[in-house]
């Protein structure tokens, strides 16, 4: 039997996660208050309510240094956040940006928002983008696949 530091009760060892840093291998939490704890910290609210806020749209990720542009849709904060952290980790699955990134400063690459639309509607309008600066400048594009048909 082991007590919980939170709510302070006795219980068996099996409701507690394992633990090999701590003395005896197991957390001092028990599994339920640890849930608790993470639900009410790490899921918290204001980091979806602020990653939803900027809204859903069409977006480019251009770099200034050579012209190079990505043309992407999602919800505006959330897809930042999420290429960039890519990027500095050297994780990104396009390589095409990655290698733009790599090459040049960091700084040298601007997110901006092209469009802001419903959700329904994103597929659409990110390919009729994607489509038109195909059209104008091909090699610039770092889309890794640009389907031109309806």
């Amino acid at each position: 039997m082991k007590k919980c530091n939170k709510c302070k009760e006795s219980l068996d060892y099996s409701k507690f996660a394992k633990n090999r840093t701590k003395s005896d291998g197991y957390e001092n939490y028990c599994k339920s208050c640890k849930n608790k704890y993470n639900k009410a910290n790490y899921g918290s609210k204001y980091t979806k309510l602020y990653l939803k806020k900027a809204g859903y749209g069409i977006y480019k990720i251009e770099n200034k240094v050579t012209r190079e542009i990505y043309i992407g849709k999602g919800w505006i904060n959330e897809r930042k956040v999420d290429h960039f952290t890519k990027l500095k980790s050297q994780k990104h699955t396009n390589r095409y940006l990655q290698q733009s990134y790599n090459n040049t400063p960091p700084e040298s690459l601007e997110f901006s928002v092209i469009e802001k639309c419903e959700p329904k509607l994103g597929s659409l309008k990110e390919r009729h983008y994607i489509i038109e600066e195909y059209l104008n400048n091909s090699e610039k594009l770092l889309n890794q696949h640009v389907t031109l048909r309806w």
